[in-house]
């Protein structure tokens, strides 16, 4: 059953916010272990990375994948190696873990950054500076509620979606 038009529901099933700059994410003030994903993707300034070349590195909860938040990806996505590379050598440096080489990128399986917005902060701003492109944040939360969506420090503009929870 979906809500009334026109009402807001009382508790969000999912909450996106997308094209955060890394500065807003480290603001953030929603519970931290509501965030089920983050993505940080970083492209030539100027142009869309959702579909330019661009090089993207993000992380399921524990809750939405079979990995149980233990894993960290980075993938490129038709970006030249020289952008690449540098950016892989700085996630592999920030994030640790045990690092292989998956489909077109590399996963860091039981790293050892803590997930807290400054990390997430820290990690895109040094993606930004190895491989001198823009980047910019995705966050996406679990059983937010209205009170918690309205108190966000997030900007309201930046909400990708939406979805109630249902009876």
């Amino acid at each position: 059953m979906s809500t009334p038009f026109g009402e807001e529901p009382k508790i969000y099933k999912v909450l996106v916010y997308n094209q955060l700059t890394p500065d807003e994410v480290s603001k953030t003030n929603i519970d931290i272990k509501k965030m089920s994903f983050w993505d940080i993707s970083a492209g030539v300034p100027g142009k869309s990375s959702v579909d330019d070349p661009h090089i993207s590195v993000y992380w399921y909860g524990p809750t939405v994948s079979s990995e149980k938040g233990f894993v960290i990806h980075l993938k490129g996505h038709k970006l030249d190696e020289k952008f690449t590379e540098p950016i892989r050598k700085v996630v592999e440096r920030i994030v640790g873990g045990t690092s292989s080489a998956r489909e077109m990128g590399t996963e860091f399986k039981n790293f050892t950054m803590k997930i807290t917005y400054d990390s997430i902060m820290n990690l895109a701003k040094s993606i930004q500076s190895a491989g001198k492109l823009a980047a910019e944040c995705s966050l996406e939360f679990e059983m937010v509620t209205k009170e918690e969506k309205a108190a966000s420090t997030l900007p309201k503009t930046k909400i990708l979606g939406e979805k109630a929870l249902e009876k």
